[in-house]
């Protein structure tokens, strides 16, 4: 008997999550758009260096004041390495607007490629698309 009342108990807890779970789902948000998108990026290395150059493209309907650029560099197998950042020149970057950016890195020897990722001014983190990777050449 008591079996039967836990099984009860159980169908009853579900029955009641469902609805919940289900109008969760339908009044779900929408992904959340992107902020930024990399156009253009590559890396290759120079005597010792490594130069990272490219464009990005404010395509988040709010400007971003002092972006930052994260650039992961990775091993073979995709084995994290270390992570370089480096801060736009450009103060706000508005809507719909491209920024350049280059910069010569101390090279980490290991690395076959780079990712991209970005934050603002106030270290938040910043939904970017056409990340990567990109290959070290």
């Amino acid at each position: 008997m008591r079996v039967f009342s836990v099984g009860w108990v159980f169908l009853f807890a579900a029955a009641l999550i469902s609805p919940v779970s289900a109008s969760a789902q339908k009044k779900g948000k929408s992904p959340k758009p992107p902020d930024l998108e990399v156009v253009q990026c590559s890396v290759h290395r120079e005597e010792g260096r490594v130069a990272v150059e490219g464009r990005v493209k404010n395509v988040g309907a709010k400007p971003i004041a002092k972006l930052t650029l994260l650039f992961d560099f990775f091993a073979p197998g995709h084995e994290p390495l270390t992570t370089k950042r480096g801060e736009l020149e450009t103060e706000k970057l508005e809507p719909g607007a491209e920024a350049e950016f280059r910069w010569e890195l101390a090279d980490p020897v290991r690395a076959v490629s780079v990712e991209v990722r970005a934050e603002d001014g106030h270290g938040r983190d910043l939904l970017t698309v056409r990340t990567g990777p990109f290959p070290i050449e």
